[in-house]
């Protein structure tokens, strides 16, 4: 897996953004005290009304509520639709804001730098981008209409010029720390796959299946264990060397895997396959398709295929792991001291 292509899961995004929205909702609220305890004792110094110095507060609050519901009833229900509204009335609100109470809207500037930061931390980079160009916006709109901006002209810009580089310095920063979480991320699940994975084949391996095994027993439905050994496999490789020898092992394990999913090398020659089943008839058609798939000639002709098979049943033939493996295996060597080349099950040499 290429780390540049490894992507975290939709749901788990979903969740995460589900999170960060209700932390957005708390900040906000706490924006509103903040807000309305500023008006409260300095509406004497502001030209505007108490009325429309609280229209504001009052539609973030409604607002606010609205979502709340939303999130709770509706999780995933246009989920980035409404993330992206709800930046724009941040910031756009967060200005209005700033323009009624006039001198006081300094104490305000901080959270214009927060909303660019804060929404490339917890959502994706084009609703961090939305915020961005909405906060340069809003505020070359603030410094041309507010009498308290234009005549603080130099602190208005500074205020542009953070606005500008350091959210783009932020945005960079994550990208370099995602990526290397990325490749944090890639090489854990490549360690995880090797570990319960078979090298050569790609199949799963023997401490996978012996986890998967224990699980299968743990749930109590019935299945069939099909132990399988590669007929003449020594020859073959004594015969055209070890990466032909390899190469058979691959076709073996696809074989087997397009009648069973679950199968498993357990090293060497030998494999296992795991399969529920419903009734003996459709056991015995799933062991003649693992021969008849099996002994199929292979493109050059020169090498035929075959395997001994071995198959338990649980809880029929045994119902402890070390049973049905140990009695699996009973069932191969029979097949094998038979004359190779075909499938016995325990009860048949029990």
């Amino acid at each position: 897996m290429n780390p540049k292509n490894y992507k975290i899961p939709h749901d788990l995004l979903a969740q995460e953004y589900l999170k960060n929205e209700k932390i957005q909702i708390f900040i906000r609220l706490v924006f509103i005290a903040i807000a309305v305890v500023s008006i409260y004792y300095y509406q004497e110094h502001l030209a505007h009304s108490f009325t429309a110095l609280m229209l504001a507060p009052i539609t973030v609050f409604t607002y606010n509520v609205l979502y709340l519901f939303v999130v709770k009833h509706f999780p995933y229900v246009l989920q980035k639709q409404r993330i992206v509204l709800s930046v724009l009335m941040d910031i756009i609100l967060t200005v209005y804001v700033m323009y009624l109470v006039d001198a006081l809207g300094a104490y305000y500037a901080g959270a214009l730098l927060w909303f660019s930061v804060a929404y490339g931390m917890r959502y994706t980079k084009a609703i961090a981008y939305t915020a961005y160009i909405t906060v340069i916006l809003s505020w070359l709109v603030l410094m041309s209409v507010s009498s308290f901006w234009k005549d603080n002209s130099s602190f208005a810009i500074g205020w542009l010029l953070a606005y500008i580089v350091l959210p783009l310095y932020y945005f960079r920063l994550v990208d370099k720390l995602r990526s290397h979480l990325e490749i944090v991320q890639h090489y854990a699940q490549e360690s995880e796959h090797k570990a319960s994975h078979d090298q050569l084949t790609g199949i799963s391996n023997r401490a996978l299946f012996e986890e998967e095994l224990k699980k299968y027993i743990q749930l109590g439905d019935k299945f069939a264990l099909f132990f399988i050994d590669l007929d003449a496999f020594k020859e073959i490789n004594d015969q055209y060397g070890h990466d032909v020898g390899d190469r058979v092992l691959i076709e073996a394990s696809k074989r087997l895997q397009n009648i069973i999913e679950n199968t498993y090398r357990l090293g060497g020659d030998e494999f296992v396959c795991i399969k529920h089943y419903k009734n003996e008839n459709e056991l015995q058609n799933i062991a003649k398709n693992l021969m008849f798939n099996l002994t199929m000639p292979c493109k050059d002709g020169k090498i035929i295929l075959a395997g001994s098979i071995g198959i338990a049943r649980f809880p029929e033939d045994a119902t402890t792991e070390f049973d049905i493996k140990k009695r699996a295996d009973l069932a191969m060597y029979a097949a094998k001291q038979a004359g190779k080349n075909r499938y016995y099950f325990y009860a048949e040499v029990a």
